[in-house]
């Protein structure tokens, strides 16, 4: 085999590996109800282009908290997120609100706190084992969620085309605290927002591409 033969051999095995193997998590026949307890989009900012603005971004971020629900309760019984997020309890297991350059949604005049100050741990969706069942029986629910959407922009390597790229992060814990297998699912935007011979524009117009290629994220993960 060449190199080259190798080569791409070996990048189709890690796409494979890294893509798709998430969604032995939602096939566990004792979960029957969830939650999402941490739901954060990182606007990353874009080399030359300045970051996405932020207002664009919180516009729109409590859509995808409602349509991410959506998708899930197919699956599963689903504990909205607008039902518990002022109790006390909850507030009590998480960390803080979302920090610079972090968004979440806000519902009943309340921002959704994360569970991690770390960014690594953010990303990830670690959750101590303890920390997780008490999610789980605050919310009298079988399995917690935690969703991660990182924003940016990604150039056509032949074609110096510009489109959105979201990269897409979701971790379970169930009510004994055991992690189930983490998902991630990177997608691009369908239209071309720049090029070489025009800039990159991220307004009212174009921030629909990384709204929809996160939601065909979640329903590519989670679909039945």
């Amino acid at each position: 085999m060449s190199r080259f033969r190798f080569f791409i051999t070996l990048m189709t095995l890690v796409l494979i590996s890294g893509c798709g193997g998430g969604r032995l998590a939602t096939q566990s026949p004792a979960i029957e109800s969830v939650a999402i307890v941490s739901f954060t989009v990182n606007n990353y900012g874009f080399f030359g282009q300045g970051p996405i603005n932020q207002q664009l971004i919180n516009d729109n971020i409590n859509g995808m908290l409602s349509d991410t629900e959506q998708i899930l309760s197919k699956r599963w019984s689903v504990k909205p997120v607008q039902s518990f997020i002022d109790n006390p309890a909850y507030q009590a297991l998480t960390v803080a609100n979302a920090k610079r350059g972090l968004s979440s949604p806000v519902l009943n005049n309340c921002t959704m706190p994360i569970c991690s100050d770390n960014r690594n741990a953010l990303v990830k969706g670690v959750l101590t084992q303890d920390q997780a069942k008490q999610l789980c029986s605050t919310l009298e629910v079988d399995a917690v969620v935690m969703v991660y959407s990182e924003w940016t922009l990604d150039t056509g390597k032949f074609v110096p085309t510009v489109k959105a790229l979201t990269k897409n992060c979701f971790s379970m814990y169930d009510k004994n605290g055991t992690r189930l297998p983490y998902m991630r699912k990177d997608l691009r935007g369908e239209r071309v927002i720049g090029g070489p011979f025009a800039g990159v524009y991220i307004n009212e117009d174009t921030i629909d591409q990384w709204v929809n290629a996160y939601r065909q994220s979640v329903t590519a993960l989670f679909q039945l």
